[in-house]
């Protein structure tokens, strides 16, 4: 294991401890309006948001806390997970992934690995509260969120590939404490994409740990 790995490895251990289906033939899509911003130290955050993404999701478990997380069952599924549009999947616990795209609602309460890319596809939603890791450093993978699509996380988001959020996309980070998001490969970001409220982005090549607020 080399020093990066084990770094990741023992840093998503520690952050875990402290806290307690149509078949679609989609791909990884990297829409051509999406730009390399060539920084994984953070995203613009735009002034104005346009109405067609305001209000979209609101889950009821992200407004009433997250009292009855654990009350999900656990993932027993196919190592591919495809979350059609009307679908509404939760789970809790380790849920460990070859495969998603996500174009319902799915919320998993505890930590989630996929081997491959994850994509939120448009007008789907996926929460997390715990740690999401996406790839490995071995062999990196995106996360990558289409136009609608948006990504709750209460937690630590660790990207090894590129995080790419497309035309319209949402990734919001949920209260106010233990907000991670750490991105190994870069940052791309189209108009009209927003990352909203608050993290801690941690780099550990060069021990850099900056707060955001937006």
């Amino acid at each position: 294991m080399n020093k990066k790995l084990l770094f990741l490895s023992l840093g998503l251990g520690l952050f875990l401890t402290s806290c307690q289906t149509d078949s679609v033939s989609e791909e990884l899509q990297t829409e051509t309006a999406a730009v390399n911003e060539g920084s994984k130290k953070g995203l613009t955050n735009k002034i104005h948001e346009p109405v067609f993404v305001v209000g979209i999701h609101e889950p009821v478990f992200l407004t009433e806390g997250f009292a009855d997380c654990m009350s999900f069952p656990l993932y027993e599924g196919s190592k591919d997970l495809n979350v059609a549009k009307d679908d509404v999947l939760s789970f809790s616990g380790h849920t460990h992934l070859e495969n998603l795209r996500v174009g319902g609602e799915l919320n998993i309460c505890g930590e989630v690995e996929t081997e491959k890319n994850v994509v939120v596809r448009r007008n789907g939603e996926m929460t997390v509260v715990g740690a999401a890791m996406i790839g490995s450093v071995e062999e990196p993978k995106d996360l990558v969120i289409n136009y609608g699509g948006h990504f709750n996380m209460k937690g630590w988001l660790l990207v090894t590939g590129d995080l790419i959020l497309n035309t319209g996309a949402t990734l919001d980070f949920v209260d106010e404490e233990l907000n991670y998001l750490t991105v190994l490969g870069e940052i791309r970001t189209a108009e009209y994409s927003f990352l909203r409220g608050e993290y801690t982005v941690y780099n550990d090549e060069d021990h850099d740990h900056e707060e955001h607020e937006h």
